[in-house]
């Protein structure tokens, strides 16, 4: 009998919320909490970018310490219920202006009536947002996909977006995080007063498959995937992640990528929820694969365990 709705969306959720702080995620965390204890200890802003290609964990980095800074509380005064968000994660909307990006902003600040924001000057919505950082506790912000400004044609609008942010940052005394693509570094270096703002920069990378530490790396992952996600899953039989040759057709499939990863995990699991036999095999990986353009042209989880070596000596060797 195949599974039912609620276990499959358990097993799912379970997956989407895995978070491994292996050793980049590890330092990047790091280096947003220090950006949070220097900022305190200073009384001026002091931040971090987060800085990658699209596939390598930085939107679930940011949504890992929303999730650990938020207690998600609501407070009542006697007059009102003020709701604590210690941690404000914003993703920067297509085509950012500042008065799209504050708009986002106090959204996420739980000002929901958009159309009467729209209707606000630059200088007011500036005005709530910092009058509803102090009243939900904000200790940090974060900002995810902020190479979005890029979008903008010319340079002096997208200056003048990092420019707000600059200000915000002056007048909240918020540590704010800018997470994106590798190009946002480059436009905040042509801002001196902005950039200064920044010494704490992590960068992630994919996993490199060449390199044994970072292969050894992956494989940690990997494990801890198996560990936290797949056992609990409740197979009646499974494979094991890590089995070898199970794990050399992952490294091939997603390239270190984790995005493409937690899609082949994401549809690899469905299928197998929705088995008859409560089973995770080999077979469902393939299955999953052969929908998937990063897995082509030949799918990893069909080659023949010489074939499987060749093709991973011969992309990285």
């Amino acid at each position: 009998m195949s599974t039912s709705p609620d276990r499959q969306a358990q097993v799912l959720k379970a997956l989407e919320q895995c978070v491994v702080w292996h050793p980049s995620f590890a330092r990047a965390h790091q280096l947003a909490r220090k950006s949070m204890s220097t900022t305190k200890d200073r009384q001026a802003a002091s931040s971090m970018m987060l800085i990658g290609d699209t596939g390598v964990g930085k939107s679930t980095l940011c949504e890992g310490i929303r999730r650990e800074l938020n207690v998600d509380t609501q407070h009542d005064t006697g007059c009102s219920r003020v709701f604590i968000q210690h941690c404000l994660l914003v993703e920067v909307p297509p085509n950012a202006t500042i008065k799209t990006l504050a708009i986002e902003v106090l959204t996420k600040l739980g000002l929901t009536d958009r159309s009467r924001l729209e209707h606000m000057g630059t200088a007011t919505l500036n005005q709530l947002i910092l009058q509803r950082l102090i009243t939900t506790q904000t200790q940090l912000i974060i900002l995810d996909e902020f190479h979005r400004i890029l979008d903008q044609g010319a340079i002096a609008t997208k200056k003048m977006v990092c420019r707000w942010v600059n200000q915000i940052l002056n007048q909240a005394t918020i540590p704010i995080v800018l997470a994106g693509l590798p190009t946002i570094e480059t436009l905040i270096d042509t801002i001196a007063e902005l950039s200064d703002r920044y010494p704490y920069r992590a960068h992630l990378r994919y996993f490199n498959f060449t390199d044994e530490a970072s292969t050894a790396q992956f494989h940690k992952v990997i494990q801890l995937i198996d560990h936290n996600v797949i056992e609990p899953a409740g197979f009646a039989q499974r494979v094991i992640l890590t089995q070898e040759m199970l794990f050399k057709a992952l490294c091939l499939a997603t390239d270190g990528n984790f995005r493409h990863l937690n899609i082949l995990l994401n549809d690899t699991l469905t299928l197998a929820l929705k088995g008859e036999d409560n089973k995770l095999t080999l077979e469902e990986f393939a299955r999953a694969a052969d929908d998937l353009d990063f897995c082509r042209p030949r799918n990893p989880f069909r080659l023949s365990s010489e074939d499987l070596i060749a093709a991973l000596r011969k992309k990285y060797a």
